[in-house]
Parts: C-alpha cells; structure tokens; sequence
C-alpha cells in the first residue's frame, strides 16, 4: 500500500504546484457555468460572475452527465443508458481514541457478503448487514493529527439516490446508526471520543456534481469499463476527465484519465513508458 506523505490531499497539492512551476495559472472560487460553442468547436468558457473566457481547448472534469448537460447542454442518448453504482454515508471523524490492533485500513465484513449487493442494488435499501470501511490515516502519518489525536475515515455503502430515502431526515439517523455499528465491531467508545466531524451523504455528493449522489460515478460492469467507458473526447477540443471517462474509478485510473486527456491536446509523450510495460 501507499499513502502521500500529508494524507491524499498532498497529492493534488503537489500536482498543482508542478503545473504552476510550468507556467499554469489556476483560478480557485470561480464556477463555470457554461461551455460556449460554435458548431463542434468550444470557443469560450463562461463563469458565474459574467466573465467570459476565451479558450482553444477545454478540459472538463466534472462527473460526465453533469459535464454534458451543466455545461455544454446536451445530454447523448449512451450517457442516458449508463447504470451507476451505489454511493456511501462519509463519517469523517478526529478522535481522542486510538485502537491498537487496527491497521490504516481496515474492512469489516457483515455475515451476509450477498446480502449487501441485494440490499443496495436490487432493493435500494440500507444495509441489514453492513459490511464497512475504516481507515486510519494518522497511524502512517502520525503527523496529521495533535499529538494524542487520531482521525478516521469511516465509509458504509449506501444506495445513489434513485433509493427513495430521504437524506435529510435520514442523515443524522444514520450517523448514530454507523456509530453503533463501530462500536459492535469493536471500536468500543468510538462516539463518545469524537471531537470533531463531518458527515457526507449521498445527497450531498449530488450536490457536489456527482450523477445520481454516487461518488464512484458510473458503474464498473463489463460493458462500462475501461475501453467502453463513455469516450473523452466531444467534438474538435472538448476533452473529459475524471472518473465518469476512460479508463474508469480510482486514484489511479483519474491519473491515467488525466494523462489520456493531455495527450488528446499534445498527441504521445515519446518520453514516456507506463510502469506496466517497463
């Protein structure tokens, strides 16, 4: 396993700080609403604040539904018929407790591994029997949390929002629920040892752009995977990114995503040789 030196948030950081180094200019705080075009040609960005933004190329890296219909107000009948994964309840939380047989990350499994599926797929419901992530990001890093603290990563798979429940009533329900899980699993005073947190729900990932509320974008089955992903690539110089493209979800299949977009724009780095052929 790897894990970033500062937790997965020194990664991006990084990133950015190479681009700029490169000449990059980033503009943080500004949404764009909308993609101008001319025919199949992206000729400008336009922000929120009215500013218009000449452009020759576009990369867009919101979730692909949202992406085409948000900002360049089409929806393709293949994007229609994508099938999306489940989402998931994010407890984030920093804590006075520290469990010392755990490891940074840790799956617990319910007693009904089908059972899961059939609770968030076929019956769109929470899960009977959880099944669970917990990771524990300071025990590699001891450096991301006040000395004595620990801060814990805390993921229940739930239903995306076709689901009929209702999230804001749901949500805080559901946060003592996941409490009362960990602490039958084992995480004993897990609650009363909170100090701070923060809670995602699947409602709130949709309101952060995420199709359908599901943070893992467009479901991994054989005929949405890799090469049958949605294309990256609409009209002459509008190139997506992300995970909602090819080749599919995962920190390192976005940076793959990323690469496959660059190269889009510049053509192949004859410099470069994936890990995977050397």
């Amino acid at each position: 396993m790897f894990f970033p030196k500062g937790g997965m948030h020194a990664l991006p950081t990084a990133m950015a700080a190479a681009a700029e180094k490169h000449g990059v200019t980033f503009r943080y705080d500004t949404e764009v609403t909308s993609v101008e075009t001319v025919g199949s040609r992206a000729v400008a960005v336009h922000t929120a604040s009215g500013e218009r933004i000449a452009c020759d190329t576009v990369v867009l890296n919101p979730d692909l539904p949202v992406a085409y219909r948000d900002l360049l107000g089409r929806e393709p009948l293949s994007l229609k018929r994508l099938d999306y994964s489940p989402s998931c309840f994010l407890l984030l939380a920093g804590s006075s407790a520290s469990y010392s047989k755990i490891a940074h990350h840790n799956i617990h499994f319910g007693h009904s591994w089908r059972g899961v599926f059939e609770d968030l797929i076929d019956k769109r419901q929470l899960m009977s029997d959880p099944s669970l992530l917990v990771t524990n990001p300071s025990r590699s890093d001891p450096d991301l949390a006040p000395d004595g603290k620990e801060i814990y990563y805390v993921l229940f798979p739930t239903p995306n929002m076709d689901a009929p429940i209702d999230w804001k009533t749901e949500g805080p329900r559901y946060r003592d629920e996941v409490v009362r899980v960990l602490e039958q699993r084992g995480y004993i005073g897990f609650g009363d040892a909170i100090e701070v947190e923060n809670v995602t729900t699947p409602l709130d990932w949709q309101d952060r752009g995420m199709e359908r509320g599901a943070p893992f974008a467009s479901a991994h089955s054989f005929l949405q995977t890799g090469p049958f992903r949605p294309g990256n690539l609409w009209g002459e110089n509008v190139v997506f990114a992300g995970s909602g493209t090819q080749p599919g979800v995962g920190v390192p299949m976005v940076l793959i995503s990323g690469r496959l977009a660059a190269e889009r724009i510049l053509g192949k780095d004859p410099g470069y040789a994936s890990r995977a052929r050397r």
